[in-house]
């Protein structure tokens, strides 16, 4: 089976709205073109949250005139700039919306378990009592093959401001990670076998990490890209680089991986 992993839309009220020298709508205009496109079937989207950036309903409106145009069915995550409740009732349709998002289904032969990493230190992430338990509940050793999808990176990824935060404009953030990471790395262990990856967003890059067995991978920003070297202290924007996703073919014994690039609309 495959399916898209898209990440990080970040969707305004204002159409015009623009963050890193790009319109985040018009790029989301293109990539549901480039996906609806694509030359072989797409079981379905992993949108891996922040799909709007001011957290209105308005602008989970015009997200979903957006992303209601993909032909293959669409999963949500929540990120740090959703509110869980207007994404599951704007977007899922949701009457009764959860106050975290959590949800396990099956879909094209896989088990996808979505985990809602929201946490009061924005912008790291977190995950309750509750959530650990359930994630252990499901990531018992046999079954089907297992995608994980969360928000937040759960392992630092060697980049200072991402793991360790920064200072701008005399303010302090916290890094970028989910600050239970350890944990959440130590519910998975029994399900390694049929796990076949955890995907997640958030950083506005794409990450390629195995780290003891499991492989951990982001995808790219839907519309820009920000540096994250080793040694950079701040979250500095990167114009020149493309938007993009990555398709995601899961067979039997491996998980493949196609980054896609974009053209500027």
């Amino acid at each position: 089976m495959r399916f898209v992993h898209m990440t990080d839309s970040h969707i305004a009220a204002d159409q015009g709205y623009t963050s890193y020298g790009h319109a985040p709508y018009t790029n989301l205009l293109a990539m549901v073109d480039a996906i609806n496109a694509l030359p072989f079937t797409v079981d379905f989207v992993l949108h891996n949250g922040d799909v709007v950036q001011d957290h209105s309903e308005a602008a989970y409106r015009l997200a979903g005139s957006v992303l209601s145009r993909l032909r293959p069915p669409v999963y949500y995550v929540a990120g740090n700039h959703d509110d869980a409740e207007l994404l599951q009732r704007v977007l899922v349709g949701s009457t009764t919306p959860k106050p975290r998002f959590d949800y396990v289904v099956e879909v094209a032969g896989i088990q996808l378990a979505v985990l809602d990493t929201r946490g009061p230190k924005n912008p790291a992430g977190t995950l309750t009592d509750d959530q650990l338990a359930g994630l252990r509940r499901t990531c018992v050793p046999h079954g089907p093959p297992l995608v994980i999808a969360i928000h937040h990176p759960p392992l630092p990824l060697d980049s200072t401001w991402l793991d360790e935060g920064w200072t701008m404009n005399g303010r302090t953030y916290p890094n970028m990670l989910l600050d239970r990471g350890e944990e959440f790395q130590d519910a998975l262990a029994p399900a390694r076998e049929r796990l076949r990856g955890v995907f997640f967003g958030h950083v506005h890059r794409a990450y390629h990490v195995m780290h003891k067995g499991v492989l951990y991978a982001s995808a790219p920003s839907s519309f820009g890209q920000l540096l994250t070297w080793p040694g950079l202290g701040s979250p500095d924007p990167a114009p020149a680089e493309p938007a993009g996703f990555a398709v995601v073919t899961i067979t039997p014994d491996r998980t493949i991986i196609r980054q896609h690039a974009l053209p500027r609309p």
